[in-house]
């Protein structure tokens, strides 16, 4: 089953039984999320990827997707996804980063809303950033395990 655009596949998406759909990106490049993408994780990393978030006003609360970086070379994620808003200053929250050398930090260093949040290069297989739709923004946290892996500008 996939969702027809960007050659996406998706798992069984058992929805009957509370599963959530499994989304490997691949190859993909861009991918413009919808409304039907809630509820979604994508697998990410192989290669560069742009996602386009849809306006915060179109949605409903509780609208949550979840990219989780799957494809590693060495240890580290072979590609940058960068996860962008459809408009200005739409994320807020933050990520904490850098367990493996014991200097926790957090991204972003100054609070405030943000346009965008990155799976950067420097991030490692199994770091993940969840964005969910409150009111106006999304709310965004996600945990990585470098220094600077889920960075937000």
């Amino acid at each position: 089953m996939g969702f027809g655009v960007h050659g996406l596949n998706t798992g069984s998406g058992h929805f009957g039984r509370g599963l959530k759909t499994i989304v490997n990106t691949g190859t993909d490049t861009s991918l413009a999320l919808t409304d039907s993408h809630s509820g979604t994780i994508f697998l990410v990393g192989a290669v560069a990827l742009a996602v386009t978030l849809p306006a915060a006003s179109g949605l409903e609360n509780g609208w949550t997707v979840k990219f989780i970086g799957e494809h590693a070379t060495g240890g580290t994620l072979t590609a940058t996804t960068t996860i962008t808003g459809a408009g200005t200053n739409e994320l807020i929250g933050h990520a904490v980063t850098g367990g493996d050398n014991g200097n926790r930090q957090l991204q972003p260093v100054n609070a405030g809303a943000k346009d965008m949040v990155m799976l950067h290069t420097t991030a490692a297989r199994g770091d993940w950033v969840e964005i969910t739709k409150i009111g106006s923004n999304f709310l965004v946290f996600g945990s990585s395990r470098i220094n600077n892996g889920l960075p937000f500008a």
